[in-house]
């Protein structure tokens, strides 16, 4: 009788195994289908000497509204540019202190006049939100770009470019407390999705 049971287990445990491992592949293959890459959907931006430059205090510029449509976000989508930039390791100068000592949306301002090794530059060109009440879905097209103070060319551009990006906030909707806060989530969506493509700066140059 032992004997026979341990024919029968010794079959079993190849089989077993098996299954576990088609199991474990199948896990591992559902979870690489559903996972989003960072940075993806930026494929207009690319990156250039920032590597070289490494800057390391940046000004974050107003940002500029082209899209004709009144009422888009701008403060709340510059402020979250700034805390980006923190998280990203670097050292966006406050808001109130560039406001305050640079002009910044001034045909006169010059980048590098605060000290700054970069300057962020934001340009929305498109807020397409025909179907922001009825779905909580936005288009959001824009110009990024991080700028060398000493060179700052779009040509010669640190990283940067085009963006087009969707949110779809139909989940969160019902959840959201207040309208403002279901665009606040809005900007957060855009912005972080934008600053998944810059590279984080080298801490140790």
């Amino acid at each position: 009788m032992h004997s026979t049971l341990s024919v029968r287990v010794a079959r079993l445990v190849p089989a077993l195994a098996l299954s576990l491992g088609l199991c474990a592949l199948t896990a591992f293959a559902a979870c690489n289908t559903t996972r989003v890459p960072l940075g993806a959907g930026n494929d207009g931006i690319s990156t250039g000497r920032l590597a070289t430059v490494n800057p390391l205090e940046v000004v974050v510029q107003r940002v500029e509204n082209q899209s004709g449509v009144a009422g888009v976000p701008l403060d709340a989508i510059r402020a979250r540019f700034h805390s980006g930039l923190v998280k990203a390791r670097y050292t966006p100068l406050a808001l109130e202190y560039v406001d305050r000592n640079a002009r910044a949306v001034e045909a006169g301002y010059k980048p590098g006049e605060l000290g700054e090794q970069a300057t962020l530059r934001v340009v929305i060109t498109g807020w397409d939100d025909s179907q922001w009440r009825s779905r909580s879905r936005l288009v959001v097209d824009a110009e990024v770009y991080l700028l060398d103070a000493n060179e700052p060319e779009l040509t010669k551009a640190l990283w940067g470019g085009h963006v087009s990006r969707t949110v779809d906030l139909s989940r969160q909707a019902a959840v959201a407390p207040t309208a403002n806060d279901l665009v606040d989530r809005a900007v957060a969506a855009f912005v972080d999705g934008v600053l998944d493509s810059l590279p984080p700066r080298n801490p140790e140059r």
